[in-house]
């Protein structure tokens, strides 16, 4: 098991109507953004503490940075995570609940550095979608997977397998806590690596609930590697963003299927 215990983060707090210093962090730091939360009108993102003279050297003071440790990132977390209803479709249920887990509809979810507790509006809009597009039989690719709780909700929904991709091993512990909390013991891997290194997109449907700049990188990818075609729902998307990414969808001829709106974010559905 990693030692949670040693380790520090840093988080740095941008109230949402910045849209200009949320696109300067995406555009500078993608690569090093462990997680995001929204709270009480506040984008907050984290990072591993060994890149904080990084980002101070950058920002100059336009943002407030504070250190954490993962004991106190655990335990504040506990103040403001409930039970989470989605679209009235699935319900996200902190692990110190006591509440059984009966229905496919409810996913338990421990939290963790991973950052997946359903909470956030990325990870919402992908949930909101799988009942529509995930089907019995399934075979799913899970993009920057975290906690796995899309994973989760894809074999709930029916999928018989799931290959989930991440890069930061932080993540390990808690995504097989999640799948044990869930009781899920097979129907799925878990791979480190690069997800623009993939040449394999031959899934029924692809999940990616990452960042715009990984994004833009990653279609062109999938459409020269791509056999069959797949259903892939693409979220971690600012509205900004938007325009940019529908316009590659396009030029790529991709279909573009659907758009989702929630908040600040967009999720978009193409084939």
């Amino acid at each position: 098991m990693n030692n949670f215990s040693t380790k520090k983060w840093i988080s740095l707090s941008i109230e949402l109507n910045k849209k200009d210093d949320i696109n300067f962090l995406y555009s500078n730091f993608c690569n090093d953004i462990i997680g995001t939360f929204e709270n009480n009108g506040e984008l907050i993102f984290y990072f591993d503490s060994k890149i904080k003279d990084k980002i101070c050297s950058m920002q100059n003071n336009k943002f407030i940075i504070n250190d954490i440790k993962y004991e106190n990132w655990h335990k504040g977390f506990e103040q403001y995570f409930k039970p989470v209803k989605i679209d009235n479709q699935i319900t996200i249920i902190p692990d110190w609940y006591s509440e059984a887990i009966e229905s496919i509809d409810s996913i338990k979810i421990k939290p963790g550095m991973a950052f997946g507790t359903g909470t956030h509006e990325t990870t919402q809009l992908i949930l909101s979608q799988l009942k529509k597009y995930i089907h019995k039989g399934n075979y799913i690719l899970d993009l920057g997977s975290g906690s796995g709780i899309l994973a989760i909700g894809a074999l709930k929904y029916g999928a018989s397998f799931v290959t989930c991709y991440e890069y930061d091993k932080d993540c390990e512990d808690n995504f097989f806590e999640n799948m044990e909390l869930n009781n899920i013991s097979n129907n799925y891997k878990l791979l480190f690596d690069d997800v623009l290194l993939i040449k394999d997109f031959s899934y029924d449907c692809i999940l990616a609930n990452i960042n715009k700049k990984i994004i833009i990188d990653l279609l062109p990818n999938i459409k020269k590697f791509q056999n069959s075609k797949s259903k892939i729902i693409l979220s971690g998307l600012l509205l900004s963003d938007q325009d940019e990414v529908i316009s590659l969808i396009h030029q790529l001829k991709f279909n573009l299927i659907d758009t989702i709106i929630k908040g600040e974010w967009i999720c978009i559905v193409i084939e």
